[in-house]
């Protein structure tokens, strides 16, 4: 996979997410969330598979295990969850106080499921675009 396809599977991510908050839709429907943090896992795992398999092709890797992979595109894929988890607690404590913005996070059962839509969304993808690691 190039990684043009992933780059723009992210980016029309990040403006449908943009265009949620400018809208208050997040306000209105909070389950969007989890769909939103279901694609966001499912593009960043397309955008795995594209490094891994840049790396396959520069070292030798195609003789390891289906799991390796999978754990390298999960990993990859949580690891930009966890940062964008950071990110939320960070605008939490900055704009959300400063300019009364909504709040990100809600709770601890919020976060939690953020995360295994992350995971579900990444092993989605991994699952679609395996062939081509």
């Amino acid at each position: 996979m190039k990684f043009r396809v992933p780059l723009l599977a992210i980016l029309a991510v990040v403006v449908v997410h943009v265009i949620l908050m400018v809208a208050n839709v997040y306000a209105m429907l909070p389950d969007i969330d989890n769909l939103l943090h279901f694609s966001g896992g499912f593009v960043m795992a397309m955008l795995a598979v594209a490094v891994h398999h840049d790396m396959t092709d520069k070292h030798d890797l195609k003789g390891h295990p289906l799991w390796y992979h999978f754990l390298f595109v999960i990993g990859f894929v949580m690891l930009i969850g966890v940062a964008w988890e950071f990110h939320e607690y960070v605008l939490d404590n900055t704009a959300v106080v400063w300019w009364g913005w909504p709040k990100n996070q809600l709770d601890l059962a919020d976060t939690m499921l953020d995360f295994i839509m992350d995971a579900f969304g990444g092993a989605v993808a991994f699952f679609i675009f395996k062939n081509r690691l």
